[in-house]
């Protein structure tokens, strides 16, 4: 029963992004996208968006599996520069588990690769801490096909475009490794923080996995 509660919170932060669904209409034409929804993010956007999946999700799988989930750091964090204050929470939220990417864009919009590099380095840790409480996970780990990655491989970001791919945490179809140097737009970024939690989800749990 106690496992039940905490997937469904669980599910409950994963949608948090998704807004209420309206009930089709099929005698009108759906409505166009808001701006936003397809404007660039910038850096601090993308940071209290994915701070506050990753405290959600860290949340709800320590309710499913019964075990401490949680990366936050011990202490107090301290951030480096000068940042607005609406942010700065988000931002030392990613600073505890480590995953504000090099060359951080902040109040600019944030190149794909970024996203990335941010998903790579807390994907990483995650899956240590999981490992560390539940063991090896089952099932696939790597997977021999993978989209290609258009970035060059001395790009600094190709080794962690690289980890999601092999692992399979972020989608083949993903703009992700399509256009990695464009920036991330609102649409985009929720389709990519549910890959990891589905991926997660899929290493420690006994349910139908991927197929190499």
């Amino acid at each position: 029963m106690a496992q039940a509660a905490g997937l469904n919170l669980l599910l409950v932060g994963l949608l948090w992004s998704q807004g209420a669904q309206r009930q089709p209409n099929f005698h009108a034409p759906p409505p166009k996208p808001t701006s936003a929804y397809d404007e660039p993010l910038t850096g601090y956007e993308v940071a209290m968006l994915t701070a506050e999946f990753v405290v959600n999700l860290e949340r709800g799988l320590t309710e499913a599996f019964q075990k401490p989930i949680s990366l936050a750091s011990a202490g107090a964090v301290s951030l480096e520069g000068r940042h607005p204050a609406w942010a700065q929470p988000a931002l030392k939220e990613l600073k505890a588990r480590g995953a504000i990417p090099p060359r951080f864009s902040a109040g600019k919009p944030m190149p794909r690769y970024q996203v990335g590099q941010m998903l790579a380095q807390y994907a990483q840790r995650l899956d240590a801490r999981m490992r560390e409480q539940l063991g090896a996970p089952r099932g696939v780990t790597r997977f021999r096909t993978q989209p290609t990655i258009r970035l060059e491989r001395n790009h600094p970001a190709y080794r962690a475009l690289q980890y999601l791919a092999q692992g399979g945490w972020v989608g083949a179809g993903a703009p992700l490794y399509q256009k990695p140097t464009e920036p991330i737009r609102g649409k985009e970024l929720p389709d990519l923080l549910r890959d990891v939690a589905k991926r997660v989800l899929e290493r420690y749990r006994d349910e139908p996995h991927l197929e190499n």
